[in-house]
This record gives structure tokens, C-alpha cells and sequence, in this order.
């Protein structure tokens, strides 16, 4: 009887494999979704995926943990046949790379939170959770996130500490990284452990991965007392060298944006470029004056209140949980002396392009992109 070695065991060969069709690696295959199966019952999916999973139809199967007990049972039997997990976000992103044997892993049933004394600036959250959803229950109780991206009605915490990134809050508080305090991590193999710091840049829920980040400690602040700001701009010039004298001021906010008139237009806020931002109230005495001269200096118009609400309540456009998220045909983190000649270039390149922009503490700006023709926002 022939028979093939794997994983240093023998496994015999009955010949009802070559009758089928089979070759040994969907033998293989086999032994890796049986022991699958054993872990997840029904809430494993096998290929082919289909239902919306058309970018990642070739992987074995989905699978959706409820626990992190789970997840180590998996990373045990996925090391063991050399078998790769790729940890699935809520597309906001693009589609993960993944070889053809690969086990998807969706985290929406381990959205969990852990919530502390009222004094304390963290919170628990596992990867599946939302992070609007986490800032809802956050502002319940007068606390926020120092930093969420603005995909938030959409986009999970594992998926953005895969990313990592800019987002509101960024002007104060830097990048998602600096504020994940620690995060538990799952590595190949099936071994958990607590990282920290640098270390935490190894791991993410999307993509090829060393390690599944099972539950992260995030950075959170007093947000019960924010004040929005915004100003409209005739071109780009003048846009910027505000945010530079913004910058250079250390005037003492907590958030800033800007959009392009596209940009601008998609969201029914005007034909102007647009910064906008938050602060606390008790720094009013340091940020309002500062910013009205910084808005007067560079022919900026101060937004009245109601405009000023508007333009905030609509930082997370363009994803909404009622609609599929938009493709960034673009991605680029620029510096602010770069930044007036890349919002140039993408208006003469053409006229649907629009823009979003978040700047960081440091001076760094991340622009994203998008074809506002093909996502239906041109007029």
C-alpha cells in the first residue's frame, strides 16, 4: 500500500483518493479542515467561500472565533500543517495577500469590552469590536479614544492596529501605534503573549501575520468637553501655510483635517478647501485666539457654529455602516512642505479627484484619495 510522510507521520494511501481525483495535498487539506471542524462546528466555512468573499475564494475555508482559547487551538493546528492564517478586518482596506492554502479568520463574534474605573485612561477591547461602536459606549461615559481613524463606523480594532495610520486625534496624540498600551498575541504555533511598544508594529488582524493580536489596551481621554473649529480657503497655498503656522504655534489642539473642494463638495460642505479640528474646552484660551490669527493671516474665513458642526459631523464620510466602503485609489504620507504641491497635482490631474487629509503632531500628513466619479459622490 503507498503512502506518504507529513508532519513526520506516515499516512497510508487507500487508493480511493486517485479514484476521486485527490492528489496528497488534498488529502492533507482534508486532515488540516477535519481538525478545523473539530475547533469551530458550524462556524466554519469551507472553499469555495463565494457570499462576498470573492477577493479571497481560493483560501480552504473562513473561520469565526468566539474566544481566544479558539484562536490558540487554531494557531496550534495551522502551525502544525505549515498552513497560513490571514486575520480578516471589515474591508475597509484593501484585500489581504494570502497563499492559495490559507484559513480565514473573521473576528465578528469577539467584540468584547472592557471598560475601568472612571479614572482610568484605557480600555480592553478584543479584534472584532467596532471602533464607533467602542467610541459610542466610550462617550457614554465622558471618555474617547485619544486616536480613531475616520472609517470608524466601519472599521474594527483589529483591523486598524493592523494598519496602523493617522486619524482623529493625531494632532495631539500621533499614531494608532503610540496609543495601543499592549495587546495579547496569539503566534504560530499557538503560544499567547503579552507585547508592547515597537514590538507591537510585528503583529496585526490582516494579512500575512506572525502573531493574532486577540485583545489590545488603547489610550483613551476626558472627550466630554471638545469644541470643533473649522475655516473654508480659496487654494491650496493658503490652506497650508495656516496649518504650518498652526503647527509651529504649537497651538494646543487636539485634531486636524482638511478636504479638497471635491472632497468638500461630495459631502455638501461648499466649493472651498476646508480645515477643521477639535480641542478641549478648557485650552480655549490658547487655541482661539491663535487660530483666528492663523485663519486671518492667510485669507482664511472662520466658519460660523453651525457650519463648524456640520463640517465635524461629517468627518467619517466616506464610510458609513449602511453603505460598502469606498476605494482609496491613494495613499501617501507626505510632509506639510510637500503637501501644497500634492493637493496641485491631484486637482490638474483631474477634476473628480477628492481628498482628505490628517495631520499629525510631527508635521507628517496622510492624504487619501478617491475617484469621486466612480464612487458616485460627482455632480
Amino acid at each position: 500500500m503507498q503512502s506518504y510522510r507529513y508532519d513526520n507521520k506516515l499516512f497510508p494511501m487507500t487508493g480511493k483518493e486517485e479514484k476521486r481525483g485527490q492528489t496528497m495535498a488534498d488529502v492533507r487539506d482534508e486532515e488540516i479542515l477535519s481538525a478545523a471542524e473539530e475547533i469551530f462546528g458550524d462556524r466554519i466555512k469551507r472553499r469555495p467561500l463565494g457570499g462576498g468573499e470573492s477577493s479571497v475564494e481560493n483560501a480552504l475555508a473562513l473561520v469565526s472565533p468566539i474566544n481566544s482559547q479558539e484562536v490558540e487551538l487554531l494557531s496550534e493546528v495551522a502551525g502544525r500543517f505549515s498552513v497560513q492564517l490571514v486575520g480578516l478586518g471589515a474591508q475597509t482596506a484593501s484585500a489581504p495577500t494570502m497563499q492559495s492554502r490559507s484559513i480565514l479568520v473573521r473576528f465578528d463574534l469577539m467584540g468584547d469590552m472592557r471598560f475601568p474605573g472612571s479614572d482610568e485612561p484605557w480600555v480592553e477591547v478584543e479584534p472584532g469590536a467596532t471602533l464607533l461602536g467602542l467610541e459610542n459606549n466610550l462617550e457614554a461615559r465622558g471618555a474617547g479614544l485619544a486616536v480613531y481613524p475616520t472609517s470608524a463606523p466601519r472599521a474594527t480594532v483589529g483591523g486598524w492596529l493592523a494598519m496602523d495610520g493617522l486619524g482623529v486625534g493625531s494632532f495631539e496624540y500621533g499614531w494608532l501605534s503610540e496609543n495601543v498600551l499592549s495587546a495579547d498575541v496569539v503566534l504560530a504555533g499557538g503560544e499567547r503573549r503579552e507585547v508592547r511598544g515597537e514590538e507591537l508594529l510585528q503583529f496585526g488582524q490582516t494579512g500575512e501575520t506572525t502573531g493574532i493580536v486577540v485583545s489590545a489596551t488603547l489610550r483613551t481621554r476626558r472627550a466630554d468637553t471638545d469644541v470643533p473649529f473649522g475655516g473654508a480657503f480659496d487654494d491650496p497655498e493658503d490652506l497650508v501655510r495656516t496649518i504650518v503656522s498652526i503647527q509651529e504655534a504649537g497651538v494646543p489642539l487636539w485634531h486636524l483635517a482638511f478636504l479638497d473642494p471635491t472632497m468638500a463638495r461630495a459631502r455638501n460642505l461648499g466649493e472651498d478647501y476646508l480645515l477643521f479640528g477639535a480641542y478641549p474646552r478648557e485650552r480655549a484660551a490658547a487655541v482661539e485666539k491663535a487660530l483666528q490669527g492663523a485663519f486671518e493671516s492667510h485669507r482664511g474665513r472662520v466658519l460660523p457654529a453651525a457650519e463648524t458642526y456640520h463640517v465635524w459631523g461629517e468627518r467619517f464620510f466616506p464610510v458609513a455602516p449602511s453603505r460598502p466602503a469606498p476605494t482609496s485609489t491613494e495613499r501617501m504620507l507626505v510632509t506639510l512642505a510637500e503637501t501644497k504641491q500634492a493637493l496641485i497635482s491631484a486637482r490638474d490631474r483631474s477634476a473628480n479627484v477628492a481628498i482628505q487629509g490628517t495631520v499629525a503632531r510631527t508635521g507628517e500628513v496622510l492624504l487619501l484619495t478617491f475617484d469621486a466619479q466612480e464612487e458616485g459622490w460627482a455632480s
